[in-house]
């Protein structure tokens, strides 16, 4: 099993955050694949802030609000590598983005690193996917 997940980011329209990202394997918790919108989300393992307010409880307001955060990675795959938008059609699965980290994540590339490699999407042509940015935050854990 490798220990880092590569991805190969194609934008041209944002030079700054183009080229290869990696993502320790340890750190993943779960993945998940929005067919709408495109967008690929990775939750990494552990709570990534507490954040407290005044007011948490109806009968006690001087007890605080715990709000636990998660950092998210979101790539968004396209059916373009120029910048542009093209949201891949995704049928039954097979092909989804979610996927491709999985056979990564279980891969035995020989080395510290194993390649988040997208193939074609679903349309009745078939269209070559790519990864157009990758980001991370934190997302309130409900």
């Amino acid at each position: 099993m490798s220990k880092f997940l590569k991805f190969n980011i194609n934008n041209s329209g944002a030079l700054a955050t183009q080229g290869v990202q990696l993502l320790n394997v340890g750190d993943v918790q779960s993945v998940a694949y929005a067919v709408g919108t495109g967008v690929l989300s990775i939750v990494l393992k552990g709570a990534a802030s507490i954040q407290a307010a005044a007011g948490g409880a109806a009968t006690d307001p001087n007890q605080l609000a715990v709000t636990y955060g998660a950092r998210v990675v979101s790539l968004t795959v396209a059916t373009t590598k120029d910048g542009t938008a093209g949201v891949p059609t995704i049928t039954n699965g097979s092909f989804s983005p979610q996927k491709a980290v999985y056979a990564a994540m279980t891969a035995n590339p020989g080395g510290v690193q194993s390649t988040v490699q997208l193939g074609k999407d679903e349309a009745g042509t078939p269209v070559q996917m790519w990864f157009q940015d990758f980001a991370i935050a934190t997302a309130t854990i409900v």
